[in-house]
């Protein structure tokens, strides 16, 4: 299947749902953490361009996840350098003694210092900044740098955690192909227990960064265990950034995989699905995460209304045991149900043979779509879910094997992302007929879960206003549409009250 590369010439739309800057450009979430009501959404800034540049923190707010509020930009860059990625906490103990006895929020971040831009040398070394009003505004620690450069450049993006058997705080670094583990009772003093990565996973040219970790309980299975999430660096291929994860254990001094070393477990298996972070300290316990839907290979060349960047909606996270070990499920937080429109077109125990379609009458627009498949033997479908002009998933079934076609197409005269952003991959499903789907459409993104979650693929959508209506065409063989609905996005102005309001999709 060759690609048509449709030009990209109109500015994009803003999306409805998903987070954008105020102005300017944005990349990597940041200090995401819950506190007194609200979540915290931090992220590196540049107001001043299009392109990425001198890094601030810019910061919103929510109290459901999908409606967000922007406030002063939280931390610029100073003498000492820029402000690069880090993580935030609850100090509800006053661990750090900067609260007087009372709860703070603590954020952690990495001080970026260029000593000689000719030679791209820079140093990189773990800041505090501190804030006593709910974030409203911020203050850099006196004390700073708690961890000072080792002698190698790649040192960054500190994630701070509360390990409850170990009765440490522990902060997981980026530092250069592996993660290095510190940890603290103070939050101030830091010290080295051990490092993981050499030899394990995915690496590339580029480095390791943005790492997260957390503790799940497993479904499926007994106990619990730890993830540790892992950004990789573009290099120089054509498939550029992206996250893999590892599963295993934690004792609060070392993580132990417990998948093979060379077992390479991706959390996105389509290109825009990068830096992801988790919340911190949410009220009941999910594990919520968010992702910059960009790639590095083209993200300075994404094409621009005002502002350049964009998140994922935000996911829940849980771990399954699929047979093969415990692997990461992901689902679009339901919170999202309280922004659907209250009717939803349903259809159901459909057979559709070669040459036959269902189109879901409707506007094109934001929307979230949810459909179970059935393939019969040799059959292939095709599904338009972004855009008409071509199928955005092509989907077959033989030998036992289910798999999938994911395309894109656009370009917009720039060099590199003309050869970059165009794509046309498959990827194996797994074994048996029966396929579920959920996605969803907004200006410039279409995000799709298959198979209960265990698939995800995230991706930029470029020259459409939202989603089109959605086509199901079977090309081959015969499929049974066991069920699909699909709602829009409602986008007007609405108040907590409303939306408490609001039905979920059926």
């Amino acid at each position: 299947m060759s690609i048509v590369t449709t030009p990209v010439q109109d500015a994009p739309v803003r999306p409805a749902f998903h987070f954008t800057p105020p102005a300017g450009w944005m990349n990597d979430p940041n200090g995401l953490v819950y506190f007194d009501g609200e979540y915290h959404l931090f992220y590196q800034y540049y107001p001043n361009a299009l392109v990425w540049g001198p890094m601030h923190w810019g910061h919103a707010v929510s109290r459901n996840l999908m409606h967000w509020e922007h406030l002063d930009t939280a931390l610029f860059p100073d003498q000492d350098g820029m402000c690069f990625s880090g993580s935030a906490i609850v100090d509800s103990q006053d661990a750090s003694g900067l609260f007087n006895g009372k709860p703070g929020l603590l954020a952690f971040y990495t001080v970026h210092r260029v000593l000689d831009e000719a030679s791209n040398d820079y140093v990189q070394e773990q800041c505090i900044a501190y804030s006593t009003d709910k974030g409203r505004s911020w203050h850099k620690y006196a004390g700073n740098p708690v961890i000072s450069s080792p002698g190698f450049k790649d040192f960054r993006d500190p994630k701070v955690i509360w390990h409850g058997p170990s009765q440490h705080w522990i902060m997981a670094l980026a530092c250069g192909q592996s993660i290095r583990f510190y940890r603290s009772v103070n939050l101030l003093d830091w010290r080295l227990c051990s490092e993981f990565g050499a030899g394990q996973g995915a690496h590339t040219e580029g480095p390791w960064e943005c790492p997260d970790l957390f503790e799940l309980p497993l479904d499926g299975g007994e106990g619990s265990r730890w993830v540790l999430v892992v950004g990789v660096g573009a290099g120089e291929d054509d498939w550029g950034s992206f996250t893999q994860y590892f599963v295993g254990d934690f004792d609060g001094l070392e993580f132990h995989n417990k998948n093979a070393p060379d077992q390479v477990l991706l959390m996105d298996h389509s290109r825009d699905f990068y830096a992801v972070q988790s919340w911190s300290d949410v009220a009941d316990g999910r594990r919520l995460a968010i992702a910059w839907l960009s790639n590095w290979l083209y993200a300075n060349q994404v094409p621009s209304g005002g502002w350049r960047g964009s998140m994922t909606l935000p996911r829940e996270l849980r771990l399954e045991d699929d047979g093969q070990g415990a692997r990461l499920k992901q689902a679009f937080v339901p919170e999202l149900d309280g922004v659907l429109s209250a009717r939803a077109q349903v259809m159901a125990g459909r057979m559709l043979g070669a040459g036959e379609h269902i189109r879901v009458e409707g506007e094109a627009g934001p929307a979230f779509g949810r459909m179970s498949l059935v393939l019969q033997d040799q059959a292939q479908v095709e599904l338009c879910l972004q855009q008409d002009t071509y199928p955005d998933l092509v989907l077959s079934y033989a030998d036992g094997q289910l798999a999938v076609v994911h395309r894109r197409e656009g370009q917009n005269g720039e060099a590199s992302f003309d050869r970059f952003f165009p794509h046309d991959f498959s990827l194996a499903v797994g074994e048996g007929m029966h396929l579920s789907l959920e996605w969803l459409c907004d200006h410039g993104s279409l995000e799709i879960l298959l198979q209960q979650g265990s698939i995800s693929l995230t991706s930029l959508s470029l020259g459409s206003e939202g989603g089109c209506a959605p086509v199901v065409a079977v090309t081959q063989g015969q499929c049974l549409l066991e069920s699909l609905e699909h709602a829009r996005l409602c986008t007007g102005d609405m108040t907590a009250g409303d939306l408490d309001g609001l039905q979920a999709l059926a």
